[in-house]
């Protein structure tokens, strides 16, 4: 039951720690540095280790007395997020504070905000944008205020995807939208400067109970069912879904997801599926560390998937294999990185 992503979050870590181990005999000349030259040559000793990452500097005033900021970044590439997560989490600096992902563009900054690329520039109140609700994510539509050549559409829209990571932050802009959607034009009723969408975000993923509280006792559960289709190669399936669990959905420490998945020939077989369903769900639960989220039956070929949200995967992938030992059934396990849990969304 070898399972290469646990060792890749081994990877992962230590990538970070070694890092961190040339980042102290490195810190006290890059502080002496200007800053454009500490930026660049913090990224080629960060590109040594995690060449996928990158890091900038985030300054404040000498007077307020308070540390300057390294802020890695992935530029957005959901697969490098953990990276990111692990140089903040293993971070060893006493010169700085450590943050993972870029913020959103506070303050009077936003509403200045603009990006210009080979001459072409864009403002955000060049911009107008939409919020709708599509696979149980805010999905968002952009439509320029001014005209834009055909020629220069391209590069329009991607300067508006740049200005999203800045407008809502790096984290927001790759886990909270499910799609972004490129239109003509916005009808005056729904439309919303780029300045307002960190606000109507924030409280659209509120009253889609996304509040990243861990849920009470007594879940909810949703029964669903896929009827078999052979021509489109459908298996039967029957999934239970933890309803109450999606309060976790997008939080940044939620972002595992470990599949426990067994073989099944008998209604014993099956008993002991739940079994070990709730055994595992015990031990992922514990310290309100992950939450069971979804099981899905799958009558045509037999089997049973448990599947469980967690921030400790490789301690949920260790506990997962033992309890497997001990069970009559043929499992498997695997875990995967799916920081807005699309494998529960349907």
């Amino acid at each position: 039951m070898s399972n290469p992503h646990l060792a890749q979050i081994h990877t992962l870590r230590q990538n970070a720690r070694q890092f961190w181990a040339a980042w102290q005999q490195a810190e006290a000349r890059l502080a002496q540095l200007d800053n454009i030259d500490f930026v660049e040559q913090a990224n080629e000793l960060l590109h040594q280790f995690c060449p996928e990452c990158i890091v900038e500097l985030e300054g404040v005033a000498p007077a307020s007395g308070e540390l300057p900021s390294l802020v890695f970044s992935a530029n957005g590439i959901r697969e490098h997020f953990p990276q990111v997560q692990a140089l903040a989490e293993l971070a060893q600096t006493q010169r700085y504070r450590v943050t993972a992902f870029r913020s959103p563009q506070g303050g009077s900054d936003a509403f200045n905000f603009g990006i210009e690329i080979d001459g072409f520039r864009l403002s955000v109140s060049d911009i107008a944008v939409a919020l709708d609700e599509w696979g149980m994510l805010p999905a968002l539509e952009i439509a320029f205020t001014r005209p834009i050549s055909a020629d220069m559409r391209d590069r329009a829209q991607n300067i508006a995807i740049i200005m999203l990571d800045h407008i809502i932050g790096e984290w927001a802009a790759s886990v909270k939208i499910s799609m972004v959607d490129f239109v003509n034009e916005i009808a005056p009723e729904r439309a919303l400067s780029f300045t307002e969408l960190p606000e109507k975000l924030n409280q659209m993923w509120q009253k889609l109970g996304y509040t990243g509280v861990y849920p009470e006792p007594e879940w909810q559960f949703g029964t669903y069912q896929i009827e078999e289709n052979e021509e489109k190669e459908q298996d039967a399936l029957v999934l239970m879904r933890n309803e109450s669990a999606a309060s976790l959905l997008g939080r940044a420490d939620m972002g595992w997801v470990v599949y426990v998945e067994a073989q099944l020939g008998s209604k014993a077989d099956l008993d002991a599926a739940y079994a070990l369903q709730d055994s595992v769900e015990a031990e992922a639960s514990l310290n309100q560390q992950g939450i069971f989220a979804l099981s899905i039956m799958n009558m045509t070929d037999g089997t049973r998937c448990m599947c469980y949200s967690t921030s400790n995967p490789a301690g949920l992938v260790e506990k997962a294999f033992a309890l497997c030992e001990q069970c009559p059934l043929p499992t498997t396990i695997s875990c995967q990185y799916d920081p807005n849990w699309s494998y529960c969304r349907f």
